[in-house]
């Protein structure tokens, strides 16, 4: 005889109107961020963050209502081709949010040790041509003056060197990558019924299930922690460096504290969770059961 299945945690109506107001909350936050930045889309950092702000409007349409809902009741109630998106767009969305929080990393330190470079470079050429200007009023005063020929004289302005990162070819590499590690769920993914009024959205492959579900998280967690760890240490490194004072009014600074700050909600929020799926993962492999509600998504959050 089957055991009863566990009723909902919460009351149906008290938790469609918590997600309501989360979605709702989120998706209100995203478009003002898509409102304010959209004007200042050229700017690299600021079109990275629109894509961020765009994919975390994804995974919250996408991804939190279902999850939350099957959760609670304990069973995958939405349907088959509910299930095919669900599982298909939260890893689109997922791991675009995380490698564009790691895109920013990368960017911000490429920009500030591009301007750190500038800065050195104009102030030495600086240096140079004061001391050929002395020399050449040092030489006018002994030599005699020919009017013939005028002085021919060219001034270089050092501050229209280029350090600005391009943003195209990471951006569309994330992208990419995230309908890459995608295909298997919106291939294999499915409904199977299990005992009695359960049904579980998983894969339906179960041979490469544990496979699969490891080659997302290597791409979709141990990779992007591992840079992310490497990146705030040189962030940390970089704003407590003395070179970092020849930036100050600059807007790298902010930047770079940005990103630290994205890492840092990153590692707070994320990380717990994305461990618990992995727990639950190889346990689920260990005993051979299908998860009730569903099998589990490495849904990597966005702090944004």
């Amino acid at each position: 005889m089957s055991e009863l299945v566990p009723g909902p945690l919460f009351p149906p109506l008290v938790l469609a109107i918590f997600i309501v107001c989360i979605a709702g909350a989120g998706a209100l936050v995203n478009c003002a961020l898509l409102a304010a930045l959209l004007k200042r889309s050229r700017n690299g950092l600021f079109s990275i963050i629109i894509q961020l702000a765009l994919a975390d409007i994804i995974l919250i349409g996408t991804s939190v209502g279902p999850e939350i809902w099957s959760y609670n009741a304990r069973t995958w109630i939405f349907g088959r081709n509910c299930c095919i998106a669900y599982r298909g767009l939260s890893i689109i969305a997922s791991t675009a949010s995380l490698y564009l929080i790691t895109t920013i990393a990368l960017h911000t330190l490429a920009t500030a040790n591009l301007e750190e470079k500038s800065i050195t470079l104009k102030n030495k050429r600086s240096d140079r041509d004061d001391e050929e200007e002395i020399r050449s009023s040092r030489h006018s005063l002994v030599a005699s003056s020919d009017t013939s020929t005028p002085p021919r004289t060219m001034n270089v302005d050092y501050r229209l060197a280029d350090t600005r990162v391009p943003v195209a070819p990471p951006t569309v590499f994330v992208w990419v990558l995230s309908a890459s590690l995608s295909i298997p769920e919106f291939t294999f993914a499915t409904t199977v019924p299990y005992d009695q009024d359960v049904v579980a959205c998983t894969l339906v492959d179960t041979s490469h299930r544990v496979n699969m579900h490891s080659m997302v998280a290597f791409f979709n967690f141990f990779l992007p922690a591992l840079i992310l760890s490497s990146a705030s240490v040189l962030i940390i490194c970089k704003l407590k460096s003395k070179k970092i004072n020849n930036l100050e009014g600059s807007e790298t600074i902010q930047t770079l504290k940005l990103s630290l700050w994205l890492n840092l909600v990153f590692g707070i929020f994320c990380v717990p969770r994305s461990l618990f799926y992995f727990y639950r993962l190889y346990e689920f492999s260990a005993d051979t059961k299908i998860d009730l509600g569903h099998e589990g998504q490495l849904d990597i959050c966005n702090p944004v």
